[in-house]
Order: C-alpha cells, then sequence, then structure tokens
C-alpha cells in the first residue's frame, strides 16, 4: 500500500494559535506572552514530527442511493460522500499521522508547565492539518497534469457523514498499521495527531464547495474566514 514520508509540512505560528483553539488576532493584540509560547513550542516541537501518510486510490464502480461503491467490493455511505463524491471517477482515501512523540511531549509538560502543555498540543494540531493539506494538494496537483479535478477533503464526523459509519469505512480500506495508527472502539484514532479522510477526482466536479460548509459549527465557529485566508 503506498505511503507518502515526505510532504513538506508549512506551519506557521497563527496555525499552532488556531490548533490550541485561540484566536490569532486577539492573541497577538492582548496575550503577547502566548505567541511567545507558540514559538518556543513549534521550535522545540518541529524535530519530534514524523509526518506519514497512507492511502489508495480507487475506481468508484456504482453510485446507489447514499453509496458509492468502490473497486474491490469497497464502500462510502451516507448523505454527504454520495452527495459530493457522485461524480467522481475515482476517490483517494486517505489517513494521516505526525506521529504521537509531540503528544507525549506535552502530557508530561502539563503538570508543570501547562502553558507550554497547551502550545505543544496546538503544534500538534497545527502539523496535522498541514499534512492533510499538503497531501490533498498533492493529490490535486496529481489530478490537474491529468486535465481532472479534485473535491473539497471530507472527513467522518462532517454533517452527513458520522465517524462511526466513516471511519470504520477507511480503515477498512487502509492498512492503518503501515503507519503506526490504531482505530479505536470510540472510532477515535490513536495516535491522536492523525486524520482521515476522502477526495474525490473526476473530470466534472464543483469545486466552489467548502469544507466550512459540512461542519456542524458553521453557525457559530468564529474562525471561518481564517481558515479560507
Amino acid at each position: 500500500m503506498p505511503l507518502l514520508t515526505n510532504l513538506p509540512l508549512d506551519i506557521t505560528i497563527d496555525q499552532v494559535l488556531l490548533g490550541q483553539g485561540a484566536d490569532p488576532r486577539v492573541i497577538r493584540a492582548r496575550r503577547p506572552r502566548l505567541v511567545a509560547a507558540a514559538e518556543r513550542a513549534l521550535a522545540e516541537g518541529l524535530p519530534l514530527l514524523a509526518p506519514r501518510v497512507v492511502y489508495e486510490q480507487l475506481a468508484v464502480r456504482e453510485v446507489r442511493h447514499e453509496r458509492i461503491l468502490l473497486e474491490n467490493g469497497h464502500a462510502l455511505t451516507g448523505p454527504l460522500v454520495a452527495g459530493q463524491l457522485m461524480s467522481a471517477q475515482s476517490v483517494v482515501v486517505l489517513l494521516c499521522t505526525v506521529g504521537d512523540a509531540i503528544e507525549k511531549l506535552s502530557l508530561r509538560a502539563l503538570e508543570s508547565d501547562p502553558v507550554h502543555s497547551l502550545a505543544l498540543y496546538g503544534v500538534g494540531s497545527a502539523a496535522t492539518e498541514a499534512l492533510s493539506t499538503a497531501a490533498c494538494r498533492y493529490f490535486g496537483q496529481q489530478a490537474a497534469e491529468q486535465g481532472l479535478l479534485t473535491t473539497v477533503p471530507l472527513s467522518p464526523g462532517l454533517e452527513g457523514w458520522p465517524v462511526e459509519r466513516g471511519q470504520p469505512e477507511i480503515f477498512r480500506i487502509l492498512d492503518a498499521a503501515a503507519i503506526g495508527v490504531e482505530l479505536l472502539p470510540s472510532f477515535l484514532m490513536r495516535p491522536v495527531k492523525s486524520t482521515s479522510l476522502v477526495v474525490g477526482v473526476s473530470k466534472h466536479i464543483d469545486t466552489s464547495a467548502h469544507i466550512c460548509d459540512f461542519c456542524s459549527r458553521r453557525y457559530t465557529c468564529s474562525f471561518q474566514e481564517q481558515y479560507k485566508e
């Protein structure tokens, strides 16, 4: 099963702050100490990251009701994937992780330095998002070279694709052990700084959708504009 291990991670301090659940604009204006903590955590955390992606690109055989039937007997089910992938010729199924070293360091720092611990957590979150973005960009470029387009990436947990449905479907397709990831009975992943997603590939795709369109917090989230920048 193919792996990607050399994707570049472009992580900014603002992304680290976002990874902590903070608004970078507010933090920079009011809490410069937290910006310094994020800078320290990024410098310390970068060497600990072990970005790896395992993936499969499978042809779409049939779309039936709310089921995308793929080659080799696999399927993705639910109104979200059916609606967004119905015109796809193939689907790239991905599992990304940055490993567990930064998570362990964050936990060790929690008791003695909670601010530093939270900043390290933000680095891990930002790195995971940067890795999935880099992977999607990689497959987007591959598709473009063939005159094809890619859909917005879809992850279990978005509206119309609950984690209890989507995660097992992805883990049935991929060899998660190849990058040291396991699916827990709670449908969470270990290492925590991991993410799973699918991307459709085709000649004719609506590229106007944005990931925030399918998030249950889209009406209350204050960070949408920053993620769309």
